[in-house]
């Protein structure tokens, strides 16, 4: 069964009230773009990028936070110190983006959604995030949830349960982007107030322009 047909023919509310959402953070690429450093381990704001990406999801209303480690799963780990994670490791990073969607929708089973998060998106605030989660638990049926603003849709996602088998069967360097336009009628758009859904830092230029920005308040 597709996730369309399943989406239309089990049409009921989940007696399980609310409905949890686990975070999954992609934290395993090679980051070829920025040359020979890891650039999750570069700075921004003071914190390494992947450090401000997983206490972003951590502070924010999800139940859980799984971290998809994979490059140097080591270091990446030790920048994490202290924080409240699961951690799981893709030892297919190489293989491309889908291997770490497979990984942590693996570890999320017996959740009821999930939201994908990418560690190179540090920007993405708790709040953005929260403003998505609010829009999935309002729905009567699990629906999936996209960050939009100014029209354009960005990240993070929100995949309920019923999507799992579907994200399963994704191979090489893509995430859900083909799933979303298979199921466009099953697609709810959450308008957030920020343009950082759409900042991925991928080259030392990205970097040095999110450092540029000013601080954001608490």
């Amino acid at each position: 069964m597709t996730v369309m047909e399943a989406l239309d023919l089990d049409e009921k509310p989940t007696d399980k009230k609310p409905w949890t959402v686990a975070a999954i953070i992609w934290a395993a690429g090679c980051s070829s773009r920025m040359g020979r450093d890891n650039k999750l381990l570069l700075e921004i704001g003071g914190n390494t990028l992947v450090r401000s990406a997983v206490q972003n999801a951590i502070t924010s209303d999800v139940h859980s936070t799984i971290v998809v480690l994979g490059h140097e799963a080591k270091n990446v780990a030790a920048s994490l110190e202290g924080l409240e994670y699961q951690p799981e490791i893709n030892e297919e990073y190489s293989q491309g983006m889908a291997s770490s969607l497979r990984v942590g929708v693996k570890a999320a089973e017996g959740f009821d959604a999930v939201a994908i998060l990418l560690a190179d998106m540090p920007q993405v605030e708790s709040k953005t995030l929260d403003v998505l989660l609010s829009v999935f638990l309002q729905q009567e049926f699990p629906r999936i949830v996209v960050a939009t603003h100014g029209g354009r849709r960005g990240h993070p996602v929100i995949w309920p349960a019923v999507c799992f088998p579907d994200l399963m069967t994704l191979r090489g360097d893509i995430g859900g982007k083909q799933l979303l336009q298979k199921n466009a009628h099953q697609v709810i758009e959450a308008d957030v107030e920020s343009d950082s859904i759409f900042m991925d830092i991928d080259t030392r230029s990205d970097l040095a322009a999110a450092n540029a920005l000013p601080a954001k308040r608490p």
